[in-house]
């Protein structure tokens, strides 16, 4: 997501009235927050198979380890080595994605000095 903003400042001295207006964009961009989340099952079994990898398991080897133990898919099926290895590579591309960092970009710069005993003059106001 980008995100835009313009801020200004204001700089008030006794003498002459003026505004000076400092002008400029920032962008930050972060990842998308509403990311959905994993299911308590699929966080069981994402722990499950990161276990067995730590034991020195192939992905067939899970697979055949999470069929034999009477685990299911999501979606109610056996496990393949494929998509074992998908679940261990899911959950990391998605930990990356909202662990990066962008830099910040500022732009558009500008510099204003408004002179209000121009404006004052026009309405009757004096300048002291």
């Amino acid at each position: 997501m980008i995100y835009s903003t313009v801020s200004e400042g204001r700089y008030r001295c006794a003498f002459p009235p003026t505004d000076i207006f400092f002008c400029f964009t920032m962008t930050i961009r972060r990842p998308s927050l509403n990311v959905p989340l994993y299911s308590k099952y699929q966080f069981i079994l994402y722990q499950t198979i990161n276990k067995q990898r730590e034991k020195g398991k192939t992905f067939d080897q899970i697979a055949d380890w999470l069929n034999k133990k009477g685990y299911l898919s999501v979606r109610g099926k056996k496990f393949k080595g494929n998509h074992v290895h998908s679940i261990v590579k899911k959950k990391r591309l998605k930990h990356e994605k909202l662990e990066r960092e962008y830099p910040e970009v500022w732009s558009d710069f500008s510099f204003e000095v408004v002179d209000k005993t121009i404006l004052m003059g026009g309405f009757g106001f004096k300048h002291q």
